[in-house]
C-alpha cells in the first residue's frame, strides 16, 4: 500500500479531542441509528487514525465515491423512507462520518468541527430536557477544545490546558448568551419546526375498543402539566377532555366522520359560532395553562366548556379543544373553562337520531335488559340511576386484565365477564342508554392527575387515561355520568392506583417509575422536586416564546415596540461588554517565577514583617548589606541566603542547588525567631 504524504497533519490533540468529541455528538442518536451506520463510524475513526500514524493512505476518489453512494442509499433502505426526522438526521451524521476519510487540509479539519457542532444540535429535535441540555452543553465544550487545538502549534504537550482554555471561553460567552436568550425576538429553533418523526406516540387514539385505554396503564409517560392562576379544582372534577365517539360498529366507538362533531371549528378569540350559544357558562371560570407533551395528533385536552385563548387552538362543534395542525412538539396553550355550565337544552330531531345509533344486529340481551329497566324507570334521570346501581350492586369488578370479548362484547361483558376497565363501563352504559332510545356518547380524554406543590401544578400522565359518558337529558342537555365511580369510586377521588391496588399489572411496562414507590416518601419528595425543575425549564426555556417574551418586557419597559426592544438589547450587550472589559484591564497580567526567585521572594517578604523592606530595583546583595546594617544579629544568615540566590541565579557554574536555598531559608527564619524572642 502507497503511503500518501498530506499537505497538512492535523495536530494530535485536536485529532484526538475531534475523535472523542465525535464518539459524543453520535452516542445520544445510537438508539435511533440503523446498525450499519454504527461500524462505518468506527470503520472510519479507526482509518483516520491509521492514517494520522501513516500506516494506511487515504482512500481513493473511487472509494469516497463509492462510500457517498452506499451511505445514499443505504439510509432509506435501512429506514424504508426517508421522510421522516431519523432518516434525515442518520443521513447527515452520516456524511459527518466520512468527511473524516478527507481530512487533508486544515480547511477539512474546520468543516468537520463545524459539522460537529450542527449534529450536536439535532439532539434537540428529540428531547429538550435538562439532562439532555447539560449532555450538549458538554458536547459543545469537547469540540471547542477540538478547534482550539486544531490553532495550537504545541497543544499536544498540554492537553488538558486546552481543554480548561475551551471551558473558559464558553464560561465567558454565558452572560452573553442570556441577554440574547431574553431580549433578542424570539425566532423559532430547529426543533420547533414540524419535522414528522418515525417514532410513535403513545397516548389516547381516535378509536375505542375494549382494552385500549387499559394499555395506557402500563406507562408512566407524561402526557400534560397544568398550572392553575386560582385554586385547583378537587381531583373529582378533573376530567381532560380529549375525545368523543359517536359511532359504534358493534366492537369499536369512533369520531363521527360527517356533520355535527367533526367539522365546524370555532377558533379563539374568534368565537363567534352560532352553536356556542348552546353553551351556557355559569360563575367564574378556571384559568389554567397546559403544557403537552408531543402526541403528533390533533386534539387537545381541557375541563368540560373550555374558551381557547391561545393562538392555534379551537373549539369543536362537540365541545372540545382542537388543533389545525398535529402537536409534533411541546405545546402550551392557555384555557379558560367552566365547571358549572349546561350544554345544549334543545337539540334537533336529526341531531337525537345521530346519538341514538346502533348496530342493526348484535347484543339482544343488553337490548332486552336495557328496555325492562328503562320501562321500570319510568323517565331518564331514574334510568341513569337504576343502570348505576346494577353495576354498583351486582359483582362488577374494575381491573387492568379484562379477558377477551367475543362478538356479542356487551353481552358476555354485562352478564358472563364482569370484569373490565373504564372503556367497558362507558360503552356498556352508552349502548344501554341508545337501546332504550337516550342519546348518549363516550368521552375519552384523562381523569384527575397528580398535584406537585412545589411547583405547583397538576401532571397528568398515560395511566390517568380514561373513558366516560355523556347522557342528554331533555331541558337539561347534556349531563355528565360515569358510570366508572359506580364500581369503583377510588378511581375518581384518589386515582388509578388506589383503585387497582390490589394488582401487579399497573405500570407493568415501567418497571422502574418512581411512581411505583410512591410508599418511600423521601423518594417520592425527591422526584416531586425534581420534577418541579423540569416543569420550570419547560415553562421559562424550552416555552420562551414571542408571547412569553412581550409580557415579561411589558413588566420592566412598559409597551414594548421593536425600537424598544433594540435599545434594551444594545443596552444589555454594552453593559455585558463593560463588565467583561472591566475584568480584563483590572486583572493583572501573572507573571510565573522560576522556583529560585518564587523562594527569595518569600525570604523578602520575611524581612519585611520585621521591618526591613526590600526596595524596588534594590539587588540582593546590596539588600544585604542593608540588612547587616539595621540587623547585625542577622547579617550571617541573609549573606548566606543571598549568596546562595545570586550563585543560583546569576552564575553558570555553581555547586548551589534549589534545596540549598530553601534550607538557608529556613535556618534564616529559625533565626529570626530566635531573635524576636
Amino acid at each position: 500500500m502507497t503511503i500518501q504524504i498530506s499537505e497538512y497533519q492535523i495536530p494530535r490533540n485536536s485529532l484526538a479531542w475531534l475523535l472523542v468529541a465525535q464518539a459524543a455528538v453520535i452516542a445520544p442518536h445510537v438508539t435511533r441509528l440503523v446498525p450499519w451506520i454504527i461500524f462505518v463510524w468506527v470503520g472510519c475513526g479507526v482509518w483516520r487514525v491509521m492514517v494520522f500514524m501513516g500506516r494506511w493512505s487515504y482512500p481513493g476518489r473511487w472509494t469516497k465515491a463509492l462510500f457517498v453512494i452506499v451511505g445514499m442509499a443505504g439510509v432509506p433502505l435501512g429506514y424504508r423512507t426517508m421522510l421522516g426526522l431519523e432518516p434525515a438526521v442518520a443521513l447527515l451524521i452520516v456524511a459527518f462520518v466520512l468527511k473524516l476519510l478527507e481530512m487533508q487540509h486544515k480547511r477539512d479539519a474546520y468543516i468537520v468541527i463545524y459539522l460537529a457542532y450542527f449534529v450536536a444540535i439535532t439532539e434537540f429535535l428529540f428531547y429538550q430536557t435538562i439532562p439532555a441540555s447539560l449532555y450538549i452543553g458538554f458536547v459543545m465544550l469537547l469540540i471547542t477544545t477540538a478547534l482550539i487545538g486544531l490553532n495550537q502549534t504545541r497543544g499536544h504537550l498540554r492537553p488538558i490546558h486546552t481543554f480548561k482554555l475551551a471551558a473558559i471561553l464558553l464560561s465567558q460567552s454565558i452572560p452573553l448568551m442570556i441577554v440574547l436568550f431574553v431580549l433578542f425576538p424570539r425566532v423559532a429553533p430547529l426543533w420547533t419546526v414540524p419535522l414528522q418523526s418515525l417514532t410513535g406516540k403513545s397516548g389516547i387514539t381516535d378509536s375505542m375498543t375494549p382494552g385500549d385505554i387499559a394499555n395506557l396503564t402500563r406507562s408512566d409517560a407524561l402526557a400534560f402539566r397544568v398550572t392553575f392562576k386560582g385554586e385547583v379544582p378537587p381531583n373529582n372534577q378533573l376530567y381532560w377532555r380529549g375525545l368523543v365517539f359517536t359511532d359504534f360498529d358493534g366492537k369499536k366507538w369512533e369520531q363521527s366522520k360527517i356533520g355535527f362533531a367533526s367539522r365546524p371549528i370555532e377558533m379563539a378569540n374568534r368565537m363567534d359560532a352560532p352553536w356556542d350559544a348552546l353553551i351556557e357558562r355559569h360563575g367564574d371560570p378556571v384559568e389554567y395553562t397546559v403544557i403537552m407533551e408531543p402526541t403528533l395528533q390533533r386534539w387537545l385536552f381541557a375541563l368540560p366548556t373550555p374558551v381557547p385563548l391561545t393562538q392555534g387552538t379551537g373549539l369543536t362543534r362537540d365541545f372540545r379543544l382542537y388543533s389545525p395542525k398535529p402537536v409534533q412538539q411541546r405545546f402550551r396553550y392557555e384555557v379558560n373553562s367552566y365547571l358549572d355550565h349546561h350544554t345544549e337544552r334543545q337539540m334537533s330531531r336529526l341531531m337525537a337520531d345521530r346519538m341514538k345509533l346502533l348496530p342493526r344486529y348484535g347484543n339482544p340481551v343488553s337490548r332486552s335488559l336495557a328496555l325492562r329497566l328503562y320501562s321500570q324507570s319510568g323517565n331518564t334521570p331514574a334510568y341513569i340511576n337504576r343502570v348505576l346501581t346494577m353495576f354498583n350492586q351486582q359483582e362488577f369488578i374494575y381491573t387492568l386484565r379484562p379477558p377477551i370479548l367475543g362478538e356479542d362484547g356487551v353481552d358476555e361483558f354485562l352478564t358472563q365477564t364482569r370484569r373490565g376497565f373504564c372503556e367497558h363501563y362507558a360503552g356498556s352504559f352508552v349502548f344501554l342508554m341508545r337501546a332504550a332510545g337516550i342519546p348518549a356518547r363516550v368521552v375519552v380524554g384523562y381523569q384527575g392527575g397528580e398535584y406537585n406543590p412545589i411547583g405547583n401544578y397538576v401532571a397528568v400522565r398515560q395511566f390517568d387515561a380514561h373513558a366516560w359518558t355523556e347522557v342528554w337529558i331533555e331541558g337539561e342537555g347534556w349531563r355528565r355520568v360515569d358510570p366508572t365511580s359506580a364500581v369503583a369510586p377510588e378511581r375518581i377521588e384518589l386515582g388509578l392506583e388506589a383503585a387497582v391496588s390490589g394488582e401487579d399489572s399497573f405500570l407493568e411496562d415501567s418497571p422502574l417509575s418512581w411512581l411505583k414507590y410512591r410508599q418511600m416518601l423521601w423518594l417520592t419528595n425527591l422526584r416531586l422536586q425534581l420534577n418541579a425543575i423540569g416543569h420550570y425549564w419547560d415553562t421559562w426555556v424550552v416555552g420562551y416564546n414571542p408571547t412569553m417574551q412581550i409580557r415579561l418586557l411589558e413588566k420592566y419597559i412598559g409597551d414594548v415596540s421593536p425600537k424598544k426592544m433594540a435599545i434594551a438589547l444594545l443596552i444589555g450587550l454594552t453593559v455585558v461588554m463593560l463588565i467583561v472589559a472591566a475584568l480584563l484591564l483590572s486583572k493583572r497580567t501573572a507573571t510565573l517565577l522560576d522556583p529560585v526567585t518564587r523562594e527569595y521572594l518569600q525570604f523578602c517578604h520575611l524581612l519585611a514583617r520585621l521591618g526591613i523592606k526590600r526596595m524596588v530595583g534594590e539587588g540582593p546583595g546590596n539588600f544585604a548589606d542593608r540588612v547587616a546594617q539595621q540587623k547585625p544579629q542577622l547579617a550571617d544568615a541573609v549573606r548566606t541566603v543571598s549568596d546562595i540566590y545570586i550563585s543560583l541565579n546569576y552564575q553558570q557554574d555553581n555547586c548551589f542547588s534549589l534545596q540549598d536555598l530553601k534550607k538557608a531559608i529556613r535556618a534564616f527564619r529559625m533565626r529570626s525567631l530566635a531573635v524576636i524572642s
